[in-house]
């Protein structure tokens, strides 16, 4: 009789997690890359994410995605660290290879990559602004310091976290905090929204004067979570791209990390998560 394949466990921890789509991602790239394996969906509570992660790793899994609110969590919880995950402080990709876990952060990777190779957006030698001083910023901000922008800044309404950001990163790259009466007189190519502003009741406050005519509006959320600054993109004709593209991609790049292959698949698969936002 043929010993059975054996079921490979990964999941994603979060609170809340029921949306999450990641299981669908997941589940399609093992189809198409023929690998057996089951991904679910683990909510935690805000104080046993420590005690759920061990349980879940401990009953076989071999590696979890992590979500909000436990990016922090996570890189404290793990015993070695990619260059990436030290720089941002967040891990979202964990493995246990040897009894030892290792964090990964592929946020960036996958922003980056879903301008590159979906939108076909070269930052090379681009001027880059960035939404937001929080989490979502740091996780993309080492990925883009090595596409080489002409520039990239910062603006947050809390002047004093667009400061720490800067001086956080500004070791390792060039980056700039621009404030408000500094941004009418100023151009962009790509903007990025790093902010919950989607999710707001109130409408998108922005300047339309910071963009080109080539410029790009690109919002890490997606689905209903990016509905208010989709709305303003296409009331003003700016060029808009929602963060779908960037979870296929961050989620692909955790792919390769467990199984040793990236799936190269992408239309279809955003096809079938558009149906279920």
């Amino acid at each position: 009789m043929a010993q059975q394949e054996l079921i490979k466990k990964y999941a994603v921890i979060g609170n809340p997690i029921e949306h999450s789509l990641s299981p669908t991602i997941h589940e399609y790239f093992a189809r198409k890359l023929n690998i057996n394996l089951s991904y679910e969906k683990i909510f935690s509570d805000v104080d046993k994410f420590e005690l759920e992660l061990k349980k879940f790793f401990e009953g076989g899994g071999l590696g979890c995605n992590v979500t909000l609110p436990f990016k922090r969590e996570a890189f404290l919880f793990t015993e070695e660290k990619s260059d990436v995950a030290k720089i941002t402080g967040a891990v979202n990709t964990i493995s246990k290879k040897n009894g030892v876990y290792f964090g990964d952060n592929t946020d960036g990777s996958g922003f980056i990559r879903d301008l590159k190779k979906n939108i076909k957006f070269d930052i090379a030698g681009k001027e880059v602004l960035i939404l937001g001083a929080g989490g979502a910023s740091m996780g993309i901000i080492p990925n883009i310091f090595l596409e080489k922008p002409k520039s990239l800044k910062v603006f947050n309404r809390t002047l004093e976290n667009a400061k720490s950001l800067v001086e956080r990163f500004s070791s390792i790259g060039t980056i700039n905090y621009i404030e408000k009466g500094d941004l009418i007189e100023s151009k962009f190519d790509l903007i990025i929204n790093a902010t919950s502003q989607g999710m707001s009741q109130k409408s998108f406050d922005f300047t339309k004067r910071v963009f080109n005519d080539g410029s790009i509006l690109y919002d890490l959320s997606y689905g209903n979570a990016s509905k208010n600054i989709k709305d303003w993109a296409i009331e003003n004709k700016i060029q808009f791209f929602d963060g779908l593209g960037m979870l296929i991609e961050q989620a692909a790049d955790s792919f390769l990390i467990w199984e040793g292959e990236r799936p190269n698949t992408f239309e279809e698969l955003k096809n079938i998560l558009i149906k279920e936002l």
